[in-house]
């Protein structure tokens, strides 16, 4: 069997979503397709998308009632900060959930007609739609570098002058330079849209191209505005100055998975694996380096509270905790001393009468010490809010205490620190 012979550019035009069966677009699927040679359409046909012309460049245009094509004012932010405006932006014009989406721009030309109008171009897609055909064109053995909706395949309005583009009974018509609707051509009659664009757009002239340009001829009386067949399947300018569907995570080669993994040598991956290892002993050596003068900190610091200790309390036999010990030696002296400690039950409870004075009268079961902490029981049936809670926690941080409430609406009472 001879080599398929590789061509130069080539469009593949994929059927709208909901004409699929099921949804579902596979290598079986027959698509309509145009060959570009040369700069110019050469040929056009159709052919399952297994069976596709094998090209340099491959082009995927998407039905227009995919793709939502728009040009809006949009903030200055960059890229990154665009794209997630983007679904805020368009909620409101989009029938489905943006979070379902995958939003792509074009920033106008510097010094073009967009740019002093401020208007950015924009695509979007349902993300499942566009994930699946992918999928199929990438089982196709076709990696495509750009995708775009059908609106992009015929010339912008001019004064006078609307471009269609008419395919298996279907048609396309630009009516704005981001903008554009679906018809179907059935009977004699011209379809109700494109009549109706006819009217509001002032239109003269109607520029037609694919490969039943020639059916608009027929329609021209009706239209009341002269037909011109372009003779081509696409408008290569208007292609060009499309909206890339493929950027951000769908962008060429963003997903290894779908442009596939370069065959790898192992001279190729010896010198970035001697790196890597490379690296890995160093950070062992410096997290093992930092690890142990962690240690002789740690060790200098526990000696240097021991050492304290022992000189504030001589008497002391052994030393576990030097702050549990020191703490527990200074609430000794001061019971000697007569100084009650923070954590005596005369100092809590004064301190808790003080502080439970703002709550409701009779909320008060009882008062339980232990541990140095004071936990004050309600009446069943009783409650604090909210509000009052955050207050007398508040009131009890100025008074250097801890104040929290169990899920029985108890609360707890105790020195802070402790």
């Amino acid at each position: 069997m001879p080599k398929q012979k590789t061509v130069q550019r080539l469009l593949v035009f994929l059927p709208a979503h909901r004409q699929l069966a099921r949804h579902t677009l596979s290598t079986g699927t027959v698509v309509d397709y145009v060959v570009i040679h040369g700069g110019a359409p050469a040929e056009a046909g159709d052919s399952p998308l297994a069976l596709l012309p094998k090209a340099s460049v491959v082009d995927v245009v998407f039905d227009t009632a995919d793709v939502f094509v728009a040009g809006i004012d949009a903030p200055r932010l960059s890229d990154a900060k665009l794209r997630q405006a983007l679904p805020n932006l368009l909620e409101d014009r989009l029938l489905t959930n943006p979070a379902d989406c995958h939003f792509a721009f074009e920033r106008p030309a510097s010094g073009s007609a967009e740019a002093d109008a401020a208007q950015l171009a924009v695509s979007v897609i349902d993300r499942g739609v566009l994930t699946r055909a992918l999928d199929a064109l990438t089982a196709a053995g076709l990696r495509p570098q750009r995708a775009f909706g059908e609106v992009y395949t015929v010339p912008a309005p001019r004064t006078g002058v609307l471009s269609v583009r008419v395919a298996r009974g279907r048609g396309i018509a630009r009516s704005g330079r981001h903008d554009g609707f679906a018809f179907d051509l059935e009977g004699d009659e011209p379809p109700a849209a494109l009549l109706l664009a006819v009217r509001r757009l002032g239109i003269r002239r109607v520029q037609a191209y694919g490969l039943e340009a020639d059916r608009l001829l027929a329609l021209a009386p009706a239209l009341g505005a002269e037909v011109e067949v372009a003779g081509r399947e696409v408008d290569l300018e208007a292609v060009e100055r499309s909206v890339n569907l493929l950027q951000g995570t769908f962008a060429a080669g963003g997903l290894l998975w779908r442009a596939g993994l370069p065959k790898l040598s192992a001279r190729a991956v010896r010198a970035p694996l001697g790196w890597a290892a490379a690296a890995l002993l160093v950070f062992i050596a410096g997290m093992n380096a930092y690890w142990l003068k962690l240690e002789s900190e740690s060790r200098a610091l526990r000696g240097g509270m021991e050492t304290a200790f022992r000189s504030a309390f001589p008497e002391a036999t052994a030393v576990v905790d030097p702050v549990l010990q020191t703490k527990r030696q200074l609430g000794a002296l001061r019971a000697r001393a007569g100084i009650p400690s923070a954590g005596d039950f005369s100092v809590l409870n004064a301190q808790a009468a003080q502080l439970f004075a703002g709550a409701p009268i009779g909320v008060i079961g009882g008062v339980e010490y232990r541990d140095g902490s004071l936990r004050i029981k309600l009446k069943p049936g009783q409650t604090l809010d909210a509000g009052l809670q955050n207050t007398l926690r508040a009131q009890a941080i100025q008074q250097g205490l801890a104040l929290r409430f169990d899920a029985d609406g108890a609360a707890r009472l105790a020195p802070a620190g402790q």
